[in-house]
């Protein structure tokens, strides 16, 4: 088979297998000619039906690829697993020469997720603002999200999310009556928990609205609304003096290039 791209289809077609590296994986636009790296007898097919999910592949092949199998935009012939598989491994092994494509997606990503006020919002919204119920299905009760803190070989999940939050706090060193900040706070759980466990009031700031509404009402049934004020509002709009300054997660929303936005409050 040609090298050469016989359409600007095949040349996009070929710079998705770039960003793979040599992955056992074939491709198929629409009824073309499979397309797949040299040498390699592949594992499973990826069809792709149209340019729309062409193009999403190429700009951001993880999360295109998520989004177009969810929808039910592309279809994988063969076994999914052994396709994920073959593609991660082969990404992570790919020489750094061979990942300038990669280098550029990223580029073009950050910019489509840049950190202005209104592109964050839009960005919260678009991952947070699903509804509550969907997180409820997969998440722990207090809807705690970053990574979890298992302190033995049985703890559940519910409990591994308490260990963190404590962790955290024991961490800050919180003493009764202090005054804190939190930015990013998700579902509530660890202003909660600070307040609730350490004796602190916490002004906590977020821009997803069906996370500040479940943390008001969490505050509310527990008696704690006079100790923790939820505000629905950008971290940049901050205002006061606190003790403690606390943020878990918000790195990798805000990007590389914000973090000083993020220290100087």
């Amino acid at each position: 088979m040609s090298l050469v791209p016989r359409s600007t289809d095949e040349w996009l077609l070929r710079k998705i297998l770039k960003f793979i590296g040599p992955a056992p994986i074939q491709l198929i636009f629409q009824n073309g000619e499979p397309i797949s790296p040299p040498g390699v007898s592949p594992v499973a097919t990826l069809m792709i039906p149209d340019r729309r999910t062409l193009w999403g592949l190429v700009l951001d092949p993880e999360v295109g690829f998520g989004e177009a199998y969810t929808d039910g935009r592309i279809h994988v012939d063969g076994d999914l697993v052994a396709l994920l598989e073959a593609a991660y491994g082969a990404a992570a092994e790919a020489a750094a020469d061979e990942r300038l494509y990669a280098r550029l997606a990223s580029k073009w990503t950050s910019l489509r997720q840049s950190n202005t006020l209104t592109a964050s919002r839009d960005n919260i919204h678009h991952h947070y603002d699903l509804g509550n119920d969907f997180y409820k299905l997969w998440l722990d009760r207090q809807l705690v999200y970053t990574c979890a803190y298992f302190p033995t070989p049985s703890a559940t999940l519910e409990d591994a999310q308490v260990a963190k939050m404590d962790y955290v706090c024991r961490k800050l060193r919180l003493q009764p009556g202090e005054t804190v900040i939190e930015t990013g706070c998700g579902w509530g759980a660890l202003s909660l928990h600070m307040a609730r466990h350490y004796g602190v009031s916490v002004k906590a700031y977020n821009i997803s609205h069906e996370q500040i509404l479940f943390a008001r009402e969490r505050a509310r049934q527990e008696g704690l609304s006079k100790q923790v004020e939820f505000i629905e509002e950008d971290y940049r709009h901050a205002t006061g003096k606190f003790d403690v300054f606390v943020s878990v997660g918000m790195l990798e929303h805000i990007g590389v290039a914000n973090y000083h936005e993020l220290l100087r409050i």
